[in-house]
């Protein structure tokens, strides 16, 4: 038993070794600089919890918590239902597996592009000028003249761009837990006269509820620290209206070079989501319950 332990063991370290070098030790370095006055001086001099205390006292905290609650709430509602909605299209109106699947993989190309490329293209497509993509569609139905539509509608763009990069992750997902439902339960409900809508709130919904569970959990989780997107879209802009608590990070670490201050920022978030897991996890198991 012993040498059986040992070799699994054996086996592991490389991976442990990988993981502590890039996970637990980066972790580690930045609970401790959070506490610095940390800055492009590299000097580590611990300041206490100066750093928590300038994120309470500054003016934009509350326009960024702001910003971040809109973005992951709306985020969230709007990937979830759409998921709901086109994994439902996919798999229970359309039995065609190669129609289906053509269209699962349209869904799959804005995940699949390259953060930088897909941002270039939605940047592109909403030039400000008369040459613009959209802009020429606009003046075409009657518009006087060109939009700056990133500067006009900068959280709403960003919205729709993180929305489409999601969508194909739940899509799945729920398509193969719709496919997993016996098909005995719709034959049934066909029979007693159920209608459409009957059908997909009585029985798909409630046997994917647990996969529904699990795309809000993850994607909640995924748009807390994610924040590239719009940093490459919007930049925070203009001045800090599409800035989340995520982007502002780093935009304190490596922008400004208050890498203490950014530290404190991320530590924040970390707390946040450690906490909103919790909580998510406990409601789960309630609900579980009942």
């Amino acid at each position: 038993m012993k040498n059986k332990n040992g070799q699994a063991y054996l086996f592991l370290t490389p991976f442990l070794i990988l993981v502590s070098i890039f996970y637990v030790v980066p972790a580690i370095l930045t609970i401790v600089m959070s506490f610095t006055g940390l800055d492009s001086s590299f000097v580590w001099e611990f300041n206490n919890f100066k750093n928590f205390r300038k994120i309470l006292l500054d003016p934009n905290t509350l326009t960024i918590v702001r910003n971040t609650c809109i973005f992951v709430g709306v985020a969230i509602v709007c990937t979830v239902c759409l998921d709901l909605m086109f994994a439902v299209l996919t798999t229970y109106f359309i039995k065609v597996d190669r129609y289906s699947s053509l269209f699962k993989s349209i869904l799959m190309i804005p995940m699949i592009t390259p953060a930088v490329v897909y941002s270039v293209l939605w940047i592109w497509l909403l030039e400000a000028s008369e040459n613009g993509v959209v802009n020429k569609i606009y003046m075409a139905f009657g518009g006087q003249q060109a939009l700056n539509w990133i500067a006009k509608y900068p959280m709403q763009i960003v919205l729709v761009a993180t929305v489409l990069t999601s969508i194909a992750y739940g899509t799945t997902i729920f398509s193969s837990a719709i496919k997993s439902i016996p098909e005995n339960q719709f034959k049934a409900a066909h029979i007693d006269g159920a209608g459409e809508w009957e059908i997909i709130k009585s029985i798909i919904l409630p046997n994917i509820r647990y996969h529904i569970q699990f795309i809000a959990l993850w994607e909640t989780l995924g748009l807390l620290t994610n924040y590239v997107t719009i940093l490459l879209i919007t930049n925070g802009g203009p001045g800090i209206k599409t800035e989340v608590w995520a982007l502002s990070a780093y935009h304190k670490a490596f922008t400004d070079q208050q890498y203490g201050y950014g530290a404190a920022i991320s530590l924040v978030l970390i707390l946040i989501v450690l906490v909103l897991m919790m909580l998510i996890n406990k409601v789960m198991q309630k609900q579980n319950e009942r």
